[in-house]
This record gives structure tokens, C-alpha cells and sequence, in this order.
């Protein structure tokens, strides 16, 4: 925690997430605030004021043939998935199984971020998808 600033600390690869070129939310609402180019300063102020009210978005991703669709695992409210981003691995592979899932970040209904994970030794589609969720495709006779 950072003194008298009542800021908490967050894992490195969420505050880079948040902050970073791939997903440009943070920075140009800081941009947008100060009507220049922002400071590192003024990405961190931005960043408090826009992660702390963000809830998450978990999906597993499906292939099927050359489609790629996602089915809803579920959702956090802001403040309640610090164990998510302390321990994403951990975590998905205890609640959700072997699965390649989506974190995705909204402020709101605004899209901030997204992060991917192949949880608990995912290797492929092809493999099947635990829990029933989703369809493996299964080959017809005029395939063979």
C-alpha cells in the first residue's frame, strides 16, 4: 500500500494490463483530463481512479471448425476478485477447470482490458472442453 495515499497494491501484470500501450482506456482518459500528452504520474492518479470500480468478465473460449466463440463462466463485481489476480491460475484452474479463458475488464459497460490464460495444462480445442461447456466438433463419415 502506498502511505497516505489509500491506494492498495496490485499484482505488476494487472497495473501493465491497465497501463499499458496494448489497451490504450487508461491512458487516454488521462490524456483526455490533463489535454496533453499524459505523465507516468498521471497514468498511475488515472489508473486508482478507473481499476478500483471495475468488475470482471470471465469466458472460456470455444473452437469450433474455424469459428471461435466464447460462453460466460462468469462475472465479479469491483472489489471482490483479488484472489483472481493475485493467483489467475491457481484460481481459474479451482473454479472453472482446464480451460482457455478470457479475463475481461469493463468499467461500466466500457471495455478497459483483456487478458488470456490457458489454465491448468490446456494445450488445444481438440482436447475437448471439461464440463460440458461447449461442443467438441465431432467428425462425420464424409470427413474421414
Amino acid at each position: 500500500m502506498e502511505p497516505n495515499t489509500g491506494e492498495k497494491e496490485v499484482p505488476k501484470w494487472v497495473y501493465k494490463l491497465f497501463t499499458g500501450h496494448a489497451y490504450p482506456y487508461v491512458r487516454r482518459q488521462a490524456q483526455f483530463a490533463n489535454k496533453r500528452e499524459p505523465t507516468p504520474e498521471d497514468i498511475k492518479q488515472k489508473f486508482w481512479e478507473v481499476y478500483p470500480r471495475c468488475w470482471v468478465k470471465v469466458l472460456q473460449e470455444i473452437k469450433t471448425g474455424m469459428i471461435v466463440s466464447f460462453i460466460e463462466l462468469g462475472k465479479y463485481e469491483a472489489g471482490t476478485f483479488q484472489e483472481l489476480l493475485d493467483h489467475p491460475e491457481a484460481f481459474l484452474a479451482k473454479t472453472y477447470g482446464k480451460k482457455k479463458i478470457k479475463l475481461n475488464f469493463y468499467l461500466g459497460e466500457n471495455f478497459v482490458c483483456t487478458q488470456n490464460f490457458k489454465v491448468a495444462g490446456w494445450t488445444s480445442h481438440e482436447a475437448g472442453n471439461e464440463q460440458g461447456m461447449g461442443e467438441t466438433p465431432k467428425e462425420s463419415a464424409g470427413d474421414a
